[in-house]
């Protein structure tokens, strides 16, 4: 929040005649004005936070872009087209996505250049453009590419917990990124783990202190 201060007025007053007359003190009226940070600038602000306290990697996405979200260049535009997600890793945290049409909850019947997908659990593949669009909804996107059946119970398990209370979440499948592993990711941040050291402490940690702090719409 930034405070501007505006002196609104300085005033001398004096009383009385001739020379025994008392005078008043002068006195100086201080107005104060609260502007409340906008969600965009807020949004500029938490993607380029580099602070190294914080739960997993920093991606910085305006370096990437050579702009910041909403500017000119964009790090988030809607584009038509599949993106090149390489030079900020796998899974993606932001960048050009798609949201040319509303997805349905079937990644096998979606739409082309469809965005956000709906909140929920997956066991089929999103396009990551597709889910890039989740994240600049301020949601989490928990994706993993394992075989093992027991950590994929638990991440479904845990994810379900999270959905019921209302935690803007997907959960799902993710081929292309390293084999036999785990991630979370919101906009500018990724934790990537073994599938075989599933860490859910982590996973709410992640959660905990990053999830809704890049909100530029609105939706927490």
């Amino acid at each position: 929040m930034s405070i501007v201060i505006a002196l609104a007025a300085l005033a001398l007053v004096a009383c009385g005649g001739g020379g025994g007359g008392d005078e008043e003190s002068p006195t100086a009226t201080v107005v104060a004005t609260a502007t409340e940070e906008s969600s965009q600038d807020a949004a500029r602000r938490v993607e380029a936070d580099d602070d190294p306290s914080l739960p997993g990697e920093y991606v910085d996405l305006p370096a990437i872009y050579g702009g910041h979200y909403g500017g000119e260049p964009n790090t988030g535009p809607h584009v038509r087209a599949t993106v090149d997600y390489s030079r900020q890793g796998l899974p993606p945290v932001g960048g050009p996505h798609w949201g040319s049409a509303a997805c349905g909850t079937d990644p096998s019947e979606a739409p082309p250049f469809c965005g956000p997908a709906p909140w929920g659990i997956y066991r089929e593949a999103w396009e990551p453009e597709t889910l890039v669009h989740n994240m600049e909804h301020a949601g989490v996107v928990i994706w993993y590419n394992t075989s093992d059946q027991d950590v994929i119970d638990e991440l479904e398990a845990f994810a379900q917990e999270k959905l019921s209370a209302g935690t803007l979440l997907v959960l799902a499948p993710y081929p292309d990124m390293g084999d036999e592993t785990v991630a979370i990711t919101v906009w500018s941040r990724r934790d990537v783990m073994a599938a075989d050291e599933l860490d859910l402490d982590r996973i709410q940690e992640f959660i905990d202190v990053l999830y809704c702090r890049f909100d530029p719409e609105g939706f927490c």
